[in-house]
């Protein structure tokens, strides 16, 4: 028998404690540890206990040369706060200061990331949408913040009045997901209907995710899988044509005509980002003819800015943006210039000194995420 000198956790648990381990020291010792240093020899093959939020389950060391189904006989429960403490060595507890405290603390984040079960998903709709995109009404893990939610750029109070074009056109709603004390823990906007393809056949759509945590936007999958909508493909700023149908990948041409859309301020769009003004059509493609592409952060139309400012730069927010204070220092900009021409679109750069047009991009394997 091989000798196995770390913990093999399963696929969940380690999403969590990866998104944990900027912040806890116990994260890092469960995924990094040594048995024998940093951990007790009690057992292995860690995991989740589904419905159980506090409570997580290992195989015993007595059964380890025993047991071939490791993951599903002979098991054993315990809270989470009972296993680090039955797990970890006094040398791990004393040398990085692991006390009753942070152990308490630990606990609370593992059973507010596993405790999600969609019994609050609300949709709101009018004045409400603007309310619940402000980034006051988010949700916070004690204290901390995190994730695309966060990572928002229309989050902030100066720019909660680009949403006007969501809040005028009733086949507009947003589906969020709130905590116990309402806040925000995850939204997404839904086009409700009046959305069709080029064969003329109506979809609702279910636009990108911002959440907290990640596994969240499952809960928003099953919710539209429910309640018969599309989602996007991937949920980034980049594979607007893309949606997920009966599991497959498929392209999607689509379009919208929206009542009310002469504003002077528009919100950025992940999807639906060619407009044309005169048509009052809103499409995620290039196809027909558009005027302007609605992906600038500060809300106003290419025509509409000046050498003096920058309403038009995109700005990259880092993926990595997890479990800090917030800053609101700006973050670095990448200068395009305006681009009213028919069926072509702006790409990111890597070279912010020049631009570029690409008629026909492909899904980026890396999106301008966080927008």
């Amino acid at each position: 028998m091989f000798t196995i000198t770390n913990l093999i956790l399963e696929d969940r648990l380690v999403e969590f404690l990866k998104f944990a381990n900027n912040n806890f020291i116990i994260s890092q010792i469960i995924t990094q540890g040594s048995i024998g240093t940093h951990l007790k020899d009690e057992g292995n093959y860690v995991s989740i206990v589904p419905g159980e939020y506090d409570t997580i389950s290992y195989l015993p060391k007595s059964k380890m040369d025993k047991e071939i189904d490791v993951w599903n006989k002979n098991r054993v429960k315990i809270k989470i706060g009972r296993f680090i403490k039955k797990f970890f060595t006094e040398f791990s507890l004393s040398e990085f200061k692991i006390n009753d405290s942070e152990i308490e603390r630990f606990v609370n984040v593992f059973k507010s990331y596993f405790s999600e079960d969609g019994k609050n998903l609300k949709i709101v709709e009018g004045e409400d949408i603007q309310k619940y995109y402000l980034e006051d009404n988010y949700y916070r893990d004690n204290g901390y913040i995190n994730g695309t939610l966060w990572n928002s750029c229309m989050r902030q109070r100066e720019r909660n009045s680009f949403m006007k074009l969501y809040n005028s056109n009733p086949n507009i709603k947003m589906l969020v997901l709130f905590s116990d004390d309402n806040k925000v823990k995850a939204r997404a906007i839904l086009w409700e209907s009046g959305v069709f393809d080029e064969d003329g056949k109506e979809w609702k759509v279910m636009d990108r995710v911002y959440s907290f945590f990640d596994h969240q936007v499952d809960i928003f999958k099953n919710w539209a899988n429910e309640n018969g909508y599309i989602y996007k493909w991937r949920q980034d700023a980049k594979s607007e044509l893309y949606f997920l149908i009966d599991g497959k990948r498929t392209r999607l041409n689509l379009s919208i005509k929206l009542e009310n859309s002469d504003f002077e301020t528009y919100p950025y769009l992940d999807t639906f980002k060619f407009y044309n003004v005169k048509e009052k059509r809103f499409s995620n493609n290039d196809c027909k003819f558009f005027d302007y592409i609605l992906t600038s952060s500060r809300g106003y139309l290419p025509e509409d800015s000046d050498d003096d400012n920058d309403d038009n730069d995109l700005f990259i927010i880092d993926d990595n943006f997890r479990w800090g204070e917030i800053d609101d220092t700006p973050p670095r900009p990448i200068d395009i210039e305006p681009v009213l021409r028919r069926r072509f679109r702006a790409v990111r750069l890597e070279n912010p000194e020049r631009t570029e047009i690409n008629s026909n991009p492909e899904p980026s394997e890396d999106p301008f995420d966080g927008l």
